[in-house]
């Protein structure tokens, strides 16, 4: 089926449920592929398929990458929930690319999981492939972040509200020339509103200008940070550990003291804000509460075709030694 797949030109779902003589392909691309599959001698093995509708007890786990220990903790606590069910875990590392986010959606097709738990890339692409999960009946829900634009189920922190609350602090500390580092300003958009309102509250209008994106390789954070140093803020916000950690380690270079000349502040309280030279200034995100709930409502989806509502958890802020008391 992959072969006829990939000479007809469709996706893996597509080809399947021509093969199948399932709904949703148009009839001209159902005779496109009949004809592939004719050409290649194509039969389909009836142990195979016997074991396709049979319980695979597989959960795929879809994240954008495994060197951000915020991903990692995720990785175990979704394992350890994942297996008390029975259940084995099946990962997917997309490194925030598009083609490999649809490359993973395939082979979780492929390889018959019995549900995903979807972490989405870090940059903001076209992701009609995604509706792929549908069209092969797999039950899926986003878990810390979502594609609005599709309406699935979700298990997220109230990201918004905590950026909101840690910019509100700074400003209570006087700082007014405040810089935020982000991923990708479309998809990062709840930290930038969060933001944005405070600064309102306090009658600040900050441009765009102050907003910056980088990667999360440690590399460009740095190379960023220094960009933003010429610029003289009183506060770097950043949108994980991990960034706050490379700000922070440009900041020593530079001889840059923090907190008394630069407030830093990240976003998740993972081991990086704590094991840092200073310990950071962050929002928690209730990681393995979000976790739990996460599979467990996908099991409810799986088990009873129950679709559960989405759940948006507290933040709560951390504030450590990068920020003035």
């Amino acid at each position: 089926m992959k072969d006829v797949a990939r000479v007809a030109k469709v996706s893996l779902s597509t080809a399947s449920l021509a093969l199948n003589g399932k709904p949703g392909v148009t009839q001209k691309t159902k005779e496109h592929i009949i004809s592939i599959a004719k050409e290649l001698n194509y039969k389909p093995n009836s142990s195979a398929r016997s074991l396709r509708v049979s319980k695979t007890k597989m959960i795929g786990l879809i994240i954008p990458d495994i060197v951000n220990n915020f991903y990692g903790v995720i990785v175990e606590y979704v394992r350890k929930e994942v297996e008390s069910y029975g259940y084995f875990l099946l990962l997917g590392i997309t490194g925030s690319n598009s083609a490999n986010e649809e490359k993973y959606i395939n082979e979780f097709i492929t390889r018959g999981v019995d549900g995903v738990i979807y972490i989405p890339q870090l940059k903001h692409s076209d992701i009609r492939y995604v509706e792929q999960f549908d069209e092969c009946k797999i039950p899926y829900l986003f878990l810390t972040a979502r594609y609005e634009e599709l309406d699935v189920p979700y298990v997220l922190c109230d990201l918004k509200k905590g950026f909101y609350e840690m910019t509100k602090h700074l400003l209570e500390q006087g700082l007014t020339e405040i810089y935020v580092m982000v991923g990708d300003k479309k998809v990062d958009q709840p930290y930038i509103s969060g933001f944005y309102e405070a600064c309102r509250e306090f009658g600040i209008c900050p441009d765009e200008t102050v907003i910056v994106e980088s990667s999360f390789e440690f590399e460009a954070i740095q190379e960023v940070a220094d960009e933003i140093f010429f610029k003289g803020p009183q506060a770097i916000m950043t949108i994980s550990d991990i960034m706050a950690c490379g700000v922070m380690q440009q900041a020593r270079k530079r001889g840059i003291r923090i907190p008394e000349e630069l407030s830093v502040t990240g976003y998740d309280d993972v081991i990086y804000s704590i094991i840092n030279h200073i310990p950071i200034s962050t929002v928690m995100q209730p990681i393995k509460e979000m976790c739990v709930i996460a599979v467990n409502n996908l099991m409810n989806i799986m088990k009873y075709g129950i679709v559960p509502p989405s759940v948006i958890l507290e933040p709560k802020l951390v504030l450590r030694e990068t920020t003035r008391d």
